[in-house]
């Protein structure tokens, strides 16, 4: 009997464990993101701190590519600096709660826009100029 309420209990703290846990990662990731829905996260290793980096596949048809392709085009027009990569590295992330922000972010839809320090998948062309006016103004 002393068996079964100790896994018992060992049961309920590793549910709480858990819980609180995978909350404190949310919570994390909330008090990281903008207003816009870009979330603070470090630049990848060798790309600038400033200006737009879209990152989209090389040579690719998919409707993704081709909404990088236009992203990149139109931002350009507005006159806001900004390139294009298909790849990137995260070398030196200073804490586990950045590279879980690092890897939320780059496991969603492409392109995924970097903009002054802040990361948002497929954003559209209107967030991604509103959030480089806000830092830019800032």
């Amino acid at each position: 009997m002393n068996l079964i309420k100790l896994l018992l209990l060992v049961a309920i703290a590793g549910g709480g464990y858990h819980y609180w846990k995978k909350h404190s990662v949310e919570r994390d990731l909330v008090a990281a993101t903008s207003e816009g829905g870009f979330v603070s996260v470090p630049m990848p290793d060798g790309m600038s701190p400033h200006g737009v980096v879209v990152f989209a596949p090389e040579n690719c048809p998919s409707d993704a590519a081709q909404r990088a392709y236009a992203l990149v085009s139109d931002l350009g027009s507005r006159g806001v600096p900004v390139s294009r990569a298909d790849a990137a590295s995260f070398d030196n992330l200073p804490d586990a709660a950045t590279a879980e922000r690092v890897r939320t972010v780059m496991s969603g839809q492409v392109p995924i826009v970097f903009v002054n320090g802040k990361a948002k998948s497929n954003p559209s062309l209107e967030e991604v100029v509103s959030e480089y006016r806000r830092r830019k103004s800032s």
